[in-house]
C-alpha cells in the first residue's frame, strides 16, 4: 500500500513537470559570424557575391549592433574588395526572432565614413542560425542571406 502511494505521488510529479509550460526566455544578442550571399542590384540586374562573411556585433545592452560585411564588391567592375561596417543598427528581440532595422546611417569603410553610400531602409532578422537583411547603399539595393558559421 505504501509503495502504491509512493508510485502515485511520483507519477503525479512527473505529469505536472511534463505538462507545465516553460516560459519562453527571450534570446540574447551575441556576437556571431555568418556566411552567405550578398546580392546588389546594379543596372537593373542582380550582382551576386557568394561565400561572403558577415559579422554581427551587438552593443553591451543588446539594443544596437554593428554589421560588418567582409570582402565585398558592389559592382562587377570594382577591382578590389572592401570591408563595410554598418553601425548603430537597432535590435529588437521578440521570442525567437531578433529584428534588425535602421532608417539611415553612414557606413564605414577603409578607415572612414562613406556618406555617398548612406544606408537607408535596413530591415532584417536573425532566426536560429539564419540571418537575412536588405538595405540600400546609396542608390544600390542590397540584400544578404546566410547561415551562422560553425
Amino acid at each position: 500500500m505504501r509503495l502504491n502511494k509512493l508510485f502515485a505521488a511520483l507519477a503525479a510529479i512527473v505529469i505536472l513537470i511534463s505538462c507545465g509550460k516553460k516560459e519562453d526566455e527571450p534570446i540574447t544578442p551575441i556576437n556571431a559570424d555568418f556566411n552567405g550571399t550578398v546580392s546588389v542590384i546594379f543596372n537593373g540586374s542582380p550582382f551576386d557575391n557568394e561565400n561572403i562573411d558577415v559579422n554581427f556585433t551587438p552593443s553591451e545592452d543588446g539594443k544596437t549592433a554593428s554589421i560588418t560585411i567582409y570582402k565585398i564588391r558592389f559592382v562587377p567592375q570594382m577591382p578590389v574588395t572592401i570591408d563595410v561596417t554598418i553601425p548603430n543598427v537597432n535590435v529588437t528581440v521578440t521570442g525567437e526572432v531578433m529584428s534588425l532595422s535602421k532608417d539611415q546611417v553612414v557606413p564605414l569603410a577603409m578607415g572612414g565614413e562613406y556618406p555617398r553610400y548612406t544606408v537607408t531602409g535596413l530591415k532584417g532578422k536573425i532566426v536560429g542560425d539564419e540571418m537575412s537583411f536588405s538595405l540600400n547603399f546609396g542608390d544600390y539595393p542590397t540584400s544578404f542571406t546566410g547561415r551562422k558559421k560553425i
